[in-house]
């Protein structure tokens, strides 16, 4: 195990409050920050729209480079050593396989911007980082603007 947080990031207000959070915390620990974005594998459930399987994945592709580039441009900014690595596959086994794969410290998930059937505002994914890692999990609430 080494000082770098992994940052679990998403398109989503809740996954970059998290990212932000983790960029805080790399900088102010002065550790190796590590993002990563999971895309999942086609379910038929979730393609409702115009667009074949391989438009799909590619738009899910670019979507996750995109967020990647962001955490990265975030980190860069703060002075912070960043890696970034998109995976494909379950969400919640790839975090934990890219958490151990890189002796990562801590990760860092956020709270998901809807009321959740189990726990409020914890997802299933983060319910099974947090139940398999071997490692601390810091569970980040999105950050809304005041009106």
């Amino acid at each position: 195990m080494n000082d770098t947080i992994l940052v679990a990031v998403n398109d989503s207000p809740a996954g970059f409050s998290a990212a932000e959070i983790a960029v805080d915390y790399a900088r102010r620990l002065a550790a190796p920050l590590h993002a990563v974005t999971v895309v999942q594998p086609d379910s038929p459930e979730l393609n409702t729209g115009p667009l074949d399987g391989a438009d799909l994945a590619d738009r899910r592709e670019k979507g996750g480079e995109a967020v990647l580039h962001h955490v990265t441009t975030l980190a860069i900014a703060a002075g912070v050593e960043v890696t970034s690595h998109l995976r494909r596959g379950v969400v919640a086994a790839e975090l934990i396989a890219e958490a151990r794969e890189i002796g990562a410290g801590l990760i860092v998930m956020a709270l998901v911007d809807r009321a959740s059937h189990a726990i409020p505002y914890i997802g299933s994914n983060t319910l099974r980082v947090m139940e398999f890692a071997t490692v601390p999990v810091l569970v980040v609430p999105a950050f809304h603007a005041e009106s």
